[in-house]
């Protein structure tokens, strides 16, 4: 018998593929953690390089830097003191009239307070003039009334005396005299006498702290190479000043404190 093949059927020849395998353990996780390990060993050098160069910086630094401070307290000695005395006219005599009583009463009310007319400084008379207005608001060339001022010093080394004349003016409104009060500024007359002693002790303070500073890395403060004097602060007694371009003289209060800051440069010993 003749063998029969099965209709619609071939023989087929299968082709191999050959495909490349990847190197697995590229992405392995074992990979990872080895170039994890790399990166944090060259990070650990690059740190401690950078700490051995500030360190070999700080021993061979050949100057040290440093600022000193004092403070001194200082009671105010001299007081200044200002009222302004205003009076009104249809006329400029009759404003002028007014504003002559005033002064002179508030001049009065001064001595009666323990001060002598030499302390008593009246200053130059400022005039004012209100012009009439129309219905519509406009101005017009008439002048309505006139206003004058003028301010009365007291210039005083009754610093307290000074304290309560500025408390009590006022009350020249009750007798008609229309005054107004400002706030007196108390004074240091001489603060020059004070600044010597209190640079010398910011000085030393700051000396103190460089030895403090080159005794701790084993070394020696030597020959002062430069020194800057920073700004002497007058301030209220109490007062925190953290703002070194802050206000440098407080005239608000009687007790005071005088503080100074110095800025020296050394030479280092080894």
């Amino acid at each position: 018998m003749s063998r029969g093949h099965a209709v619609g059927l071939e023989p087929v020849m299968s082709e191999q593929t050959t495909v490349p395998v990847r190197r697995r353990w590229l992405s392995s996780s074992g990979f990872g953690m080895l170039a994890l390990g790399a990166a944090l060993a060259m990070g650990f050098a690059y740190a401690a390089q950078s700490v051995s160069r500030a360190m070999i910086a700080m021993r061979t630094a050949s100057t040290i830097k440093v600022k000193g401070t004092a403070s001194i307290d200082l009671t105010s000695d001299r007081a200044v003191w200002k009222a302004v005395v205003t009076a009104r006219g249809a006329t400029l005599p009759e404003a002028y009239a007014r504003l002559n009583t005033g002064v002179e009463r508030l001049k009065r009310f001064v001595t009666e307070n323990g001060f002598t007319p030499e302390e008593i400084r009246p200053e130059a008379v400022d005039t004012g003039m209100t012009h009439a207005r129309d219905t519509k608001g406009n101005e017009l060339p008439r002048i309505e009334s006139y206003t004058l001022n003028q301010s009365v010093a007291v210039l005083s080394d009754k610093v307290d005396k000074v304290k309560q004349l500025s408390e009590r003016a006022t009350e020249l409104i009750k007798e008609g005299v229309e005054v107004r009060s400002n706030d007196p500024a108390f004074l240091i007359s001489n603060p020059d006498n004070a600044k010597a002693d209190l640079l010398a002790e910011a000085t030393r303070n700051a000396f103190e702290r460089a030895n403090t500073l080159a005794n701790g890395s084993g070394s020696r403060v030597g020959a002062l190479q430069s020194a800057s004097q920073g700004v002497i602060k007058i301030l209220a007694r109490g007062e925190i000043d953290n703002n070194e371009y802050g206000r440098d003289y407080d005239t608000t209060a009687i007790q005071k404190t005088m503080r100074a800051v110095v800025s020296l440069e050394y030479a280092i010993d080894r």
